[in-house]
C-alpha cells in the first residue's frame, strides 16, 4: 500500500486540514473530529483504495483502515501535523441520542485509545499463565513475580489511562484528570477506606460528610465522570480566582475542589452504575444460560460495527476483578473472531479475484492469530454480505458449544488462536481441549455455511480507476488509415465529454469519449464483443469490441450511491453480446427524483492504446447513431 498516497486522498475528500479539529487512531481506524462532517463524500472515502470502510460514532468520522492503520496516520500527520488533544470547538452537527446510548457511546470512544495498553499487559498475563505450564517459570521466583506486577500495571492503575483518554474526550486539563485519578489511587487512601470497612466504620470528610467505599483500582466509569465534572470545576476556578492569583490559587481550587467531588460523589456513583451495568448484562446470562453465549457471538460483529465493542471492557475488567475470570462476553466474542476469520479464508479460497484473494487471506489470518476481525468484517464479510451470515452461523455454533461446556477466560487478552492459554483453568485439564474444539468448530462451520451459502465477487473501485481490473493486453495498434466506429448505446443528447459535471470523466482521466444524457433507460451494446464487468450495482458496464476497444458505459453522476436501486442489468460479466442487445435497463424518472445527474459518459478507456478518440456528433442522438471514431 503507498501510505502516503492513501493518506493524501483520504485528507482531501475530509475536507482538507482545514476541515480537521483533531485526529487520533484505534488498533484499525482514523477517527477524525471535523468541523463539518456534512460537507465529506463518504462514498469518495469508502473507495478510497485502502479504505475498508467508514463508521461515524460518538462525534467521530471513523475510518477503517486495517492493520496499516498507524502508517497511514503517520502520512496524515506529515500532511496536516493534526494535534491529539481535545478540540475547542465542536462539530457543527450533533446527533441526538438517547441517555444510555451517549454514555455507552462515551464510554466506547474514551477506551478505544487505551486498548493497546491493556493488550499489552495482558499478554503479559498470558506469558504468566503459559511459562509455568511448561516448565520454564517458576511461580515462587522474582522473575515471576515481577513479570506480574509488569502485567499487572495497566490495570491496577486503569484509571490514570482513562483520565488521560478522557480529558481528550471532555477538553479538560489532561494532568488535572491524571492527578483525580492518582488520588483515588493513593495507597494511603485505599487504606483508610479498607481499614475503616472492615471495622464497620464511615470515613468522613469535614467530620460530617461521609466518604462511601468503594475500589477504583480496574476501574472505568468513575474517573470518566470525574473527569467529565472536571471541565466545569475549572471553568469555576477560572471565574472566581483574580487574575493577579490565577498561576497559583486556581490549580490549588481546582484540585480541592474535585477531588472531594470525584471521591464522595461521582466515584461511589460511577461504581454502582458500573455495577448495574455488569448486573444487567450477566442477569441475561444468567436466565439465558448458554444459550446467551450463543447470541453474543452471532451478533457481537454488528456491536463491533456500531463501535461499541469497547463498551463492554469495563464489565470484562469488573468480573475478572471480582470472580477471577468472566464466562460470557469473552466467549462470545472468541467465537465471533474466529467466524469472521474462517468466513474470509472461505472467500479467500473461493474468490476468482486475485488482488481479493490477498485482501480476504490477509484479513482472514489477522482475524484467527491476532483477533483483529475489522479487516475482515469491513473488507471481506460485510462488503460481500452472505459472508456475514456464513460467519454469523458459525459464531453462534462455536458459542453454544463452548457455553455448554462452561469455558471461562482469565485475562482480556484479544480473543484469537494465539491466546487461547487466557482460556485455560488451573484446576481443570479439560480447559484447554475445550477451548481448541470451540475454536474448530467454530472455524469449520462457518468455512462450510460461507462456501455453501456463496458470494458475488466485487472489484474494489477507486475514483480515480472506476474499473480496477486485472490489467488486460493493449489492443493492438490499428493500421494507417483504419478507424473504428463506435455506436451510442443511449438514446438522448450527446454533450462533449468536458462537460460533464464531474472531474474524473470531463478532464478524461478514464479516456477520451462523450456523454449522453438519456431521453429513455435503456442501455444497449453498441458493438459486438463481451461484457468484461457488470457492476454489482448496474450503474456501470465495462465492455470489450471484437476490435479491441474497451469502452466503459457509467449512467449518471455518484449512482454508485443508489446501490442498484432503479438498475436493472440484462447481462451479466462474461456475456457475450450482438450490437443493438439490450444490456442494462434504469427507471431514468426515479434517479432524477433522487437528485442525481443522469448524464451518461461513454469512454474509450483504453484510449492510450490508439492513435486518436474522436466524438463525432453532439445534440438528439438515438440508439446506434455514430457518436466516437477510434483511429
Amino acid at each position: 500500500m503507498d501510505y502516503a498516497s492513501v493518506a493524501k486522498k483520504i485528507l482531501q475528500r475530509v475536507g482538507g486540514k482545514e476541515n480537521v479539529i483533531s485526529l487520533v487512531h484505534c488498533m484499525t481506524r482514523l477517527r477524525f473530529t471535523l468541523k463539518d462532517e456534512s460537507i465529506v463524500d463518504d462514498e469518495a472515502v469508502k473507495k478510497t483504495k485502502g479504505v475498508m470502510g467508514v463508521m461515524k460514532k460518538a462525534g467521530q468520522y471513523q475510518i477503517i483502515i486495517g492493520n496499516d492503520v498507524a502508517n497511514v496516520f503517520a502520512e496524515l500527520n506529515k500532511l496536516g501535523n493534526f494535534s491529539n488533544e481535545a478540540p475547542k470547538k465542536a462539530p457543527q452537527k450533533q446527533e441526538k441520542k438517547g441517555i444510555v446510548s451517549m454514555l455507552m457511546d462515551t464510554i466506547s470512544g474514551i477506551m478505544a485509545p487505551v486498548i493497546p495498553a491493556i493488550i499489552g499487559a495482558a499478554m503479559i498475563k498470558v506469558l504468566l499463565t503459559l511459562l509455568p505450564m511448561i516448565g520454564v517459570l517458576d511461580t515462587e521466583g522474582n522473575t515471576y513475580n515481577l513479570l506480574s506486577v509488569i502485567g499487572d500495571g495497566a490495570f491496577f492503575f486503569m484509571p490514570v489511562l482513562i483520565a488521560i483518554s478522557a480529558s481528550k474526550k471532555f477538553g479538560t486539563n489532561m494532568y488535572y484528570a491524571a492527578s483525580i485519578a492518582l488520588i483515588m489511587l493513593h495507597p494511603n487512601f485505599i487504606s483508610l477506606m479498607s481499614n475503616a470497612n472492615e471495622a464497620g466504620e464511615v470515613v468522613k470528610f469535614l467530620g460530617f460528610i461521609p466518604v462511601t467505599y468503594a475500589s477504583y483500582s480496574y476501574s472505568v466509569i468513575p474517573i470518566i465522570l470525574a473527569v467529565w465534572s472536571l471541565k466545569y470545576v475549572e471553568k469555576l476556578a477560572d471565574k472566581i480566582t483574580p487574575v493577579v492569583t490565577k498561576n497559583f490559587l486556581r490549580p490549588m481550587l481546582v484540585v480541592l475542589i474535585e477531588a472531594p467531588i470525584a471521591l464522595i460523589v461521582l466515584g461511589p456513583l460511577g461504581a454502582i452504575l458500573g455495577n448495574v451495568l455488569s448486573d444487567v448484562v450477566y442477569f441475561i446470562h444468567d436466565q439465558l444460560g448458554f444459550i446467551a453465549i450463543g447470541l453474543v457471538a452471532g451478533i457481537y460483529p454488528f456491536v463491533v460495527m456500531a463501535g461499541m465493542h469497547h463498551a463492554f471492557t469495563p464489565i470484562k475488567l469488573g468480573m475478572i476483578a471480582t470472580t477471577g475470570y468472566e464466562n460470557f462476553i469473552c466467549i462470545g466474542e472468541l467465537c465471533s473472531n474466529m467466524a469472521q476469520g474462517a468466513a474470509s479464508l472461505a472467500v479467500s479460497v473461493k474468490s476468482k479475484n486475485k488482488d481479493f484473494k490477498q485482501v480476504a487471506g490477509s484479513s482472514a489470518f489477522s482475524a484467527l492469530v491476532a483477533g483483529i476481525t475489522e479487516p475482515a468484517l469491513y473488507g471481506v464479510t460485510l462488503r460481500l454480505k452472505r459472508p456475514m451470515l456464513g460467519a454469523c452461523i458459525g459464531a453462534v455454533a462455536g458459542g453454544l458449544f463452548g457455553g455448554f461446556f462452561q469455558m471461562k477466560c482469565f485475562g482480556i487478552a484479544t480473543p484469537a488462536i494465539v491466546t487461547i492459554v487466557q482460556y485455560v483453568e488451573e484446576d481443570r485439564a479439560a480447559s484447554l481441549l475445550i477451548a481448541a474444539l470451540t475454536i474448530v468448530i467454530t472455524i469449520i462451520v462457518a468455512f462450510i455455511a460461507t462456501m455453501l451459502i456463496g458470494f458475488e465477487d466485487i472489484v474494489d473501485e477507486d475514483d480515480e480507476d472506476i474499473l480496477a481490473e486485472e490489467a488486460k493486453p493493449a489492443a493492438a495498434p490499428l493500421p494507417e488509415g483504419r478507424e473504428i466506429r463506435i455506436s451510442s448505446p443511449i438514446q438522448g443528447e450527446c454533450i462533449p465529454l468536458d462537460q460533464v459535471k464531474d472531474a474524473t470523466f470531463s478532464q478524461g482521466i478514464l479516456g477520451k469519449g462523450a456523454a449522453v444524457i438519456p431521453e429513455k433507460g435503456e442501455v444497449v451494446a453498441p458493438f459486438d464483443g463481451k461484457i468484461d464487468m457488470m457492476f454489482e450495482t448496474g450503474h456501470a458496464v465495462g465492455m470489450t469490441s471484437n476490435d479491441g476497444v474497451e469502452l466503459l458505459i457509467h449512467v449518471g453522476m455518484d449512482t454508485v450511491n443508489l446501490e442498484g436501486k432503479y438498475f436493472y442489468p440484462k447481462k451479466a460479466s462474461g456475456d457475450t453480446v450482438k450490437k443493438g442487445e439490450v444490456i442494462l435497463e434504469f427507471d431514468k424518472d426515479e434517479i432524477l427524483k433522487a437528485g442525481y445527474d443522469i448524464t451518461t459518459p461513454v469512454i474509450v478507456s483504453n484510449t492510450d492504446a490508439f492513435a486518436d478518440v474522436s466524438a463525432t456528433s453532439s445534440g438528439p442522438v438515438k440508439e446506434l447513431d455514430e457518436i466516437l471514431i477510434v483511429r
